[in-house]
């Protein structure tokens, strides 16, 4: 029998340090219960996206508990990180950011008979705040996408979701 693999999320790793901790919340038993209800050889992988997320947060934290930077580093390294490679840009990035400015974007920016000539002028000016998304949120679910994993997140996405439609699963283990 063949199982799907998973793509932890950012959020997802702070909880898993909370659950190496001693951690009792809800959120911490949640995650427990669903690592431990996983077949056997069941692969949970990482992206380059949440290993750089995590060591921004380390490094500017107000205080440097030494401890908690080896505990988080330790996480990451128990975990294969998926490289991001062009395929991944071109197939599947680009491809859910055109889904997001078709369907987000202003009725304006989506009019392109005014296509500009230059190469400069090339480059999309339309925000992530436009499009309702955080871009790390985007390269996150392209990885996902690209490697036909199964996107353990606590976020909305509510947008990333919509316009994945089947290309993407998405489950929160913290529920």
């Amino acid at each position: 029998m063949m199982y799907r693999n998973y793509l932890l999320d950012t959020n997802i790793l702070g909880h898993m340090a909370d659950l190496r901790a001693g951690g009792n919340s809800s959120a911490a038993q949640a995650l427990d219960r669903h690592l431990k209800a996983l077949p056997e050889g069941t692969k949970l992988h990482l992206c380059p996206v949440s290993v750089g997320e995590v060591e921004y947060g380390l490094r500017i934290a107000p205080y440097k508990d030494q401890k908690k930077h080896d505990q988080a580093r330790s996480i990451l390294s128990a975990f294969e990180c998926l490289p991001i490679d062009i395929n991944t840009a071109q197939d599947q990035y680009a491809e859910l950011r055109a889904r997001l400015f078709n369907e987000c974007a202003p009725k304006e920016k989506r009019n392109r008979e005014n296509d500009k000539k230059r190469v400069e002028e090339w480059m999309d000016p339309t925000t992530s705040k436009q499009l309702q998304i955080q871009e790390n949120d985007l390269w996150i679910a392209a990885v996902a996408m690209a490697y036909n994993l199964i996107l353990v997140t606590d976020d909305k996405m509510a947008v990333i979701k919509r316009i994945a439609g089947i290309d993407i699963t998405f489950e929160n283990w913290l529920i």
